[in-house]
């Protein structure tokens, strides 16, 4: 989600820097949630980088073993940090089984309360150095996520476009040697085809021109949902599959995943089946789907659409998405928005014994602990 989503101001849905790799756990144990699709891993295409890489549709560990993202987004100071901030709580998350984690930072000053407003990149840089080091220590890929927006509000959007382009050549130079700090460049883009394409081939150039070689994440058109065709927004763009779309960014950049968020906008994606074509049509095209937002209240309200589309949605990831290789990332383990993984709507660490959790929370508690 956006801020402006979890606001209600959208109309779309109102409806140490770098741990080397020798410091690094195996990308998956034996007790990691593996697929049950019955397909073999794909080999690692040669030439690719020797740490997590996105082949066939799927993503490969260091050790060439299937990786399934599994974890929840968190946050950090001035950052959807409503609950606490992620710091010192990598043991709880590795209590939940989670493998993953996407951190949702705002990496520039464009919202006055934000920690770059309030003090600079440079200083988000070291706080979010602190979190690297913890977590990826533990064996948990962490996701630096950008959630600004130059399209919120009446302000020129180059300045901020520029400012989130400078902010990836700093962190992706800071983190290129750690493969398990992967790079969102933009959450929910609220561009739309060939400007869509323009401003992710921007912020994917300012990764790869630092020489860092780990999975870059693109955030999917339609406000990260993949829903075009709809009306009154979407009527006519394109899918992130379209040629011109994801697959034209893959052509120049290697180590792409798509991230598509599965809030049920229009009911697109929001049963097994439904969900299941869509990862078909994604891997078709030649790109790794991972769903890298989905969720619903404890107390039934939202801020996403409606509750029943939420739900419904969340249900199609539970029941789809790991069993087939796609990544799953729930919203949100310590934003106060009741998306809560508790019943009491306590961030996740509150519930690290697998007691007291939501209904969503048990769900994801048993993912995390498959085969374990």
């Amino acid at each position: 989600m956006n801020p402006q989503l979890q606001l209600g101001r959208r109309p779309l849905l109102a409806a140490g820097l770098g741990l080397g790799a020798a410091a690094l756990l195996p990308a998956c144990s034996a007790a990691d949630p593996q697929p049950t699709g019955g397909s073999a891993p794909p080999g690692r295409p040669s030439g690719a980088a020797p740490g997590f890489v996105a082949v066939e549709g799927r993503i490969l560990g260091p050790d060439d073993r299937l990786f399934v993202p599994i974890g929840a987004n968190v946050g950090t100071t001035n950052s959807f940090d409503w609950k606490g901030d992620a710091r010192g709580h990598a043991a709880d998350a590795s209590a939940w089984g989670w493998n993953t984690i996407r951190l949702n930072l705002m990496v520039t000053g464009s919202q006055s309360w934000s920690y770059v407003a309030n003090n600079s990149q440079a200083a988000l840089l070291e706080l979010v150095a602190e979190i690297v080091a913890e977590y990826t220590a533990a064996g948990i890929v962490v996701i630096l996520d950008a959630h600004d927006n130059p399209k919120d509000g009446p302000q020129d959007q180059g300045p901020i476009e520029a400012g989130i382009a400078a902010w990836w050549s700093k962190a992706a130079a800071a983190f290129k040697d750690n493969p398990r700090v992967w790079c969102g460049v933009l959450n929910e883009p609220a561009y739309l085809d060939d400007d869509w394409v323009r401003i992710l081939d921007t912020l994917l150039a300012s990764v790869r021109g630092t020489g860092n070689e780990n999975p870059i994440l693109i955030g999917a058109p339609c406000w990260g949902q993949d829903v075009a065709g709809n009306a009154p927004y979407f009527t006519d763009a394109r899918f992130s599959y379209d040629p011109a779309m994801a697959p034209a960014l893959a052509a120049n950049y290697p180590n792409l995943i798509l991230e598509q968020h599965n809030f049920g906008a229009y009911g697109m994606y929001s049963t097994p089946e439904k969900l299941t074509a869509y990862v078909e049509a994604v891997r078709a095209a030649g790109l790794t789907p991972l769903v890298g937002e989905f969720g619903y209240t404890i107390d039934k309200s939202s801020t996403a659409g409606d509750y029943t589309a939420n739900h419904d949605a969340a249900q199609a990831v539970f029941e789809a998405a790991p069993a087939r290789g796609v990544g799953a990332l729930w919203w949100h383990a310590t934003h106060g928005d009741n998306y809560a993984l508790t019943a009491d709507g306590k961030a996740f660490w509150a519930g690290r014994d697998g007691q007291g959790l939501s209904d969503a929370g048990g769900r994801l508690w048993a993912l995390g602990h498959q085969g374990k």
